[in-house]
């Protein structure tokens, strides 16, 4: 009899069996789509201000064989979950999936959540794959599509000065980076820019609202990511009437310096047309590198209809391995 427990993720041997349910059931994937131990044994039990999290296992006597994890956004769409389990290969088909993503379900309704989200990854062009046909049946749709990409530096390296054209037609504009904390003076501007994000890239049917992103709020999320060891090495573009205009940056592990993540890049629709979402990749690229020699790899992801950054993506040298579901429930 498998029952479904929630797990406190500061039991480290409780929270390292968890990680190894959800390595085995990824590690057929493509890249690096697990976090490695370390990072996880940090991060799941640090308190984090923008999300509760409710870390579900199912239990077969003494053995492990599903994890699951449940995400509450705590400052903006507090309508909204996001949904993962992970079950162990050796244990699919046996309904176990289905009861941690059920118990998911009533905890996140219990809490006034009404629309779930979560995803899964297919081989590029697949379709009515296995873990499609489980989030139909469970309920789930697909709102959005996204290529989810991987950059080798060697790579990027190799096209980076055939770059340098197109990113010298953003040169009105200043390019500032730094290693996770934004500098004071562009603080609020950088806030205002966040605060477009959803509003500004495609998101598909997915019900997301824009959000606020206040000095305070900012300083907050910037103290966790420190906390937890992960560096976000941000590029800003400043206009000419210092405000900025732009960002991206790659997120770094301390726990894995040779694997990076891109987070956000988003430019302000009154300063497009600039090549500033080129110029800002390249800017965070050279600070990855630069900052970690040993960086090997970065992925990112982005929906399949926002066609000019998979085309600054293209120039770069990222290339396609999974296609990325975003899935959608309403309860």
């Amino acid at each position: 009899m498998v029952d479904i427990e929630q797990l406190n993720p500061r039991n480290e041997a409780a929270l390292r069996a968890w990680w190894e349910v959800g390595r085995a059931a990824t590690a057929h994937r493509p890249g690096n789509p697990w976090p490695a131990w370390e990072q996880t044994r940090v991060s799941l039990p640090a308190d984090n201000p923008e999300g509760g999290l409710t870390v579900l296992a199912a239990i077969d006597g003494r053995e492990m064989v599903g994890a699951g994890l449940l995400v509450r956004p705590l400052k903006d769409n507090l309508h909204t979950a996001s949904v993962d389990a992970y079950v162990r290969p050796d244990r699919t088909r046996e309904g176990t999936g289905r009861r941690l993503v059920q118990e998911m379900e009533v905890v996140a309704a219990g809490d006034g959540r009404t629309t779930l989200h979560g995803e899964v990854y297919v081989a590029p062009g697949e379709s009515g794959t296995p873990p499609e046909a489980f989030a139909a049946a469970l309920g789930y749709e697909v709102a959005s599509r996204e290529a989810f990409r991987e950059l080798a530096l060697a790579d990027y390296l190799a096209r980076r000065d055939g770059l340098l054209d197109d990113v010298a037609r953003a040169s009105a504009y200043r390019v500032v980076t730094f290693d996770t904390v934004c500098p004071d003076e562009h603080l609020a501007s950088f806030g205002r820019l966040l605060g477009l994000l959803l509003d500004e890239i495609p998101l598909g049917d997915l019900d997301l609202s824009a959000s606020e992103w206040s000095p305070e709020r900012i300083r907050a999320a910037e103290q966790r990511q420190a906390g937890i060891g992960r560096h976000v090495l941000t590029a800003l573009a400043i206009a000419p009437d210092g405000s900025v205009a732009g960002s991206s940056d790659v997120r770094v592990n301390d726990t894995d310096t040779t694997h990076g993540q891109v987070g956000i890049t988003l430019v302000d629709p009154s300063h497009r047309g600039h090549r500033l979402g080129l110029a800002l990749k390249v800017a965070t690229h050279d600070l990855a590198l630069a900052t970690y020699p040993g960086l090997v790899a970065v992925d990112t992801s982005n929906a399949e209809v926002n066609t000019h950054m998979n085309a600054v993506n293209d120039a770069l040298g990222y290339r396609t391995l999974e296609t990325l579901l975003e899935l959608q429930k309403r309860l």
